[in-house]
């Protein structure tokens, strides 16, 4: 949404009807997948990605969300899983039609597949994965040895900052090794938990922008992303354009929190037990290298991870398809130069990301003019903007609804 209160982007778009209404949820658990309704209502009691993410997916076509988000293994097992019997289907659960905009990116994302663009390199694993631990060393030896703490909290903070970014791309991954890689750097670096983080952050990628699902933007009531009703406002609203320089550098230190609080709430010990490194490291690093380095680290994250979705889009109840809810949501930034290339992480391919999100992050590159063509194909904007740009617009949409 544009700070004037107007759509900023415009998209060609089918809505479904909400087959939701022929189902009583309260009772049953119910996914459209691959043509079939699938009785979900034991599985989501043990399912990975949290009880939330099937929840919020009852009654509706969930096969573009089930693919984005999980492994070969577990599309494999989703064919041993018996669908509902077609005469409850006939009589209760209606047939879900995907729009042609839904067949045709099913046709991409296979075609990406068959091209290789999900398989992972291991010297690019082994780059980023080293190149973060390089960093964050050579900040602990400016500190130690050389009492450049200015400068061991400037290159600990962004390594903090890249570590997130590879975490998040290891939390996407599929596989044993990734997992582990997830949890090592994870929590090494930034003390973070991987499950906490993937119950939160999958639940965002099929519910982008959605108020009352997304968390990544029920922000309230620090920022507010729309104008709140006179009984639920605060004072403070006002300045929220002014004050969110110094609260964005409080994003590592809060999902530090919040991962302790999980680990502890689900007693996963296993998590706190990789997390204990980082706290050791930070001790001895002294409280001003590591609190510095923690809200550098913080602020770098919070202007790239708030920068893509914030001033696009927003729904409290949208039946659009998977795709289109991508597109009308999410905004890529151009990079012009290398440092902010770098800087962004790969989250400046956030469409990319958003409709492949297991796709390793370093072939988004190659992806984007792929996508770009074929949205153009099929009358769909792609939305890309420059660094500043999308920074400014996002500034002018905090002072919108400031007012």
């Amino acid at each position: 949404m544009a700070p004037n209160g107007e759509t900023n982007h415009k998209i060609v778009t089918t809505t479904y009807h909400d087959p939701s209404s022929f189902i009583n949820n309260q009772d049953r658990l119910y996914l459209f997948i691959n043509g079939h309704w699938y009785d979900l209502t034991q599985w989501q009691n043990i399912h990975p990605g949290g009880r939330e993410i099937l929840q919020n997916l009852n009654g509706k076509d969930a096969t573009d969300a089930f693919y984005a988000l999980h492994s070969e293994d577990a599309i494999k097992r989703l064919s041993h899983l018996k669908p509902c019997s077609s005469i409850y289907v006939q009589y209760t659960l209606p047939y879900i039609e995907p729009n042609n905009l839904t067949l045709s990116f099913r046709q991409l994302r296979e075609n990406l597949i068959n091209k290789g663009y999900f398989n992972r390199s291991i010297f690019w694993e082994l780059f980023y994965h080293i190149s973060v631990y390089f960093i964050c060393l050579f900040g602990t030896f400016c500190h130690f040895y050389w009492n450049y703490d200015l400068l061991a909290i400037i290159s600990i903070g962004f390594g903090m900052q890249q570590a997130g970014w590879i975490g998040h791309d290891y939390g996407h991954g599929r596989g044993i090794w990734m997992r582990w890689l997830c949890r090592t750097l994870s929590g090494f670096i930034n003390a973070l938990s991987p499950t906490w983080w993937s119950h939160k952050h999958n639940t965002h990628h099929i519910y982008t922008n959605n108020l009352g699902i997304d968390t990544d933007i029920a922000n309230d009531p620090v920022f507010h992303l729309f104008f709140p009703s006179k009984e639920k406002d605060f004072w403070f609203r006002t300045y929220q354009h002014l004050y969110f320089v110094p609260v964005y550098s409080l994003l590592y230190l809060s999902w530090r929190w919040q991962s302790i609080q999980h680990s502890f709430r689900t007693l996963n010990y296993f998590e706190l037990i990789f997390m204990l490194p980082s706290y050791i490291w930070l001790y001895m690093l002294g409280w001003q290298v590591a609190f510095g380095s923690i809200l550098l680290g913080g602020f770098l994250v919070a202007c790239i991870v708030t920068a893509t979705h914030q001033s696009e889009e927003m729904f409290h109840d949208s039946y659009h398809s998977f795709v289109e809810t991508q597109f009308l949501t999410t905004c890529d930034v151009q990079c012009d130069n290398f440092f902010m290339e770098w800087l962004w992480g790969g989250m400046q391919y956030q469409l990319e990301h958003h409709l492949f999100p297991t796709m390793p992050k370093y072939n988004y590159a190659h992806v984007r003019p792929i996508v770009k063509q074929w949205a153009k194909d099929n009358g769909i904007q792609y939305k890309l903007e420059s660094v500043w740009s999308i920074w400014h617009r996002n500034y002018q949409t905090l002072k919108h609804f400031s007012s």
